[in-house]
């Protein structure tokens, strides 16, 4: 018990540390794209490119952490996305987007690791407590929420003649921190069951996992798609400025993880499918408000909504695919999940970028009420509480 505690705290500040560079990013990524690119519809493809890359790795990620375990590939994800904060830097000084491309495509495969720490808290737990340890992993993103924004609020002028290189650095200096504390993770490998081992067909065909990727997928991709084109709107567009962003973002990201101290408890009250209802909910009330003014405070309310319906719909969605595979069929099913996942967050980046600058802000907004449309129709035929079967 105690070795799955400190698993679950050092899982818990990693994840802290890794989402703060995320979140570096995500608030600068398209605000440096545009000084770089030679057209404004081209600020996103690098974060776009990101999500691709994460898309693409996790599988052999997930693969390799099944074959040699998780803490090597945690230690190299965090060199990666050492890395590629330093590619990024030098990209600034140097004025090249192609560089920017390259940082951009090692945070993505940082990401494809961080991507299975909630999962590695889960493996070494009982089925009891595997939504608790899944949301309480996430809760460390109360670290990015914080320290992430004011990064970002401070630095970016530090070197006047290079905006946005300053704080590729610091972020760059909080994955050394990282991957010092990583060192420490022990996490077990698990027990084969005495099951017999499933096609990867058949456990992905289930109907309750299928509503959870599809949950998990929608809300991830629907706050990619709105949280990279906000600073464009509220910097370039509004002229609010980057502080107001920052605070805008930092509120965002504490709605993201801040519920995830109780996420878990609400699961095992009320079940998954009332959870992603509510995600869904809370959704749809952060759409109405990006639609209906452009102020601080309607920018500040909406993204706090987003940042609460992603919660809810990625960890519903997380709980149910932790416990529907036996443990030898974890890196297979998780890394092919996770893949599913990210092309939809992938695309929704793809599209942010390119929507926002051909149709505007409102327009690009309206589009999201399709996909929580369909969930919703999703979640109404199909119980996800009803197919669970725990895995252990």
């Amino acid at each position: 018990m105690e070795l799955e505690k400190r698993n679950t705290l050092i899982l818990s500040i990693a994840q802290g540390l890794s989402v703060t560079t995320t979140n570096i990013n995500m608030i600068n990524t398209g605000l440096v794209g545009t000084i770089l690119a030679t057209h404004s519809s081209y600020a996103t493809i690098p974060l776009s490119l990101q999500f691709l890359t994460i898309a693409l790795t996790l599988i052999p990620v997930s693969l390799l952490m099944g074959k040699f375990g998780r803490r090597p590939m945690f230690l190299i994800g965090a060199m990666s996305a050492f890395v590629g904060c330093l590619v990024i830097a030098f990209a600034i000084y140097c004025k090249l987007f192609s560089l920017f491309i390259l940082g951009s495509i090692l945070l993505g495969f940082s990401q494809a690791n961080q991507q299975f720490y909630r999962y590695a808290a889960a493996d070494n737990v009982s089925i009891s407590l595997k939504s608790k340890a899944i949301s309480l992993v996430l809760a460390g993103g109360l670290i990015a929420a914080i320290l992430g924004p004011e990064v970002s609020r401070y630095s970016f002028d530090f070197f006047p003649d290079y905006i946005y290189l300053a704080t590729y650095l610091f972020a760059a200096i909080i994955q050394i921190i990282n991957f010092l504390i990583l060192i420490f993770i022990n996490i077990k490998k698990p027990i084969p069951s005495k099951k017999t081992n499933r096609p990867l067909g058949d456990v992905l065909l289930q109907k309750n996992l299928i509503i959870a990727i599809l949950a998990a997928a929608v809300g991830y991709s629907l706050m990619s798609f709105i949280m990279t084109a906000t600073p464009l709107q509220i910097v370039n567009v509004c002229k609010l400025g980057d502080s107001a962003s920052a605070t805008v973002i930092q509120w965002h990201v504490i709605a993201m993880f801040a519920p995830s101290f109780f996420t878990g408890t609400i699961i095992n009250s009320l079940g998954n499918r009332k959870v992603m209802m509510i995600g869904l909910f809370l959704y749809a009330f952060s759409i109405s408000f990006t639609i209906i003014g452009q102020t601080i405070e309607h920018f500040w309310i909406a993204l706090f909504l987003c940042g609460l319906g992603w919660n809810f719909l990625y960890v519903g969605g997380s709980d149910i695919i932790a416990k529907s595979a036996l443990p030898e069929e974890r890196a297979k099913v998780q890394g092919v999940t996770d893949f599913i996942i990210f092309v939809f967050v992938a695309t929704g980046s793809f599209l942010a970028g390119a929507l926002h600058s051909t149709l505007g802000w409102e327009i690009m907004m309206f589009y999201t009420s399709i996909p929580i449309f369909i969930l919703f129709m999703s979640i109404i035929i199909i119980n996800p509480d009803g197919g669970i079967r725990a895995r252990y």
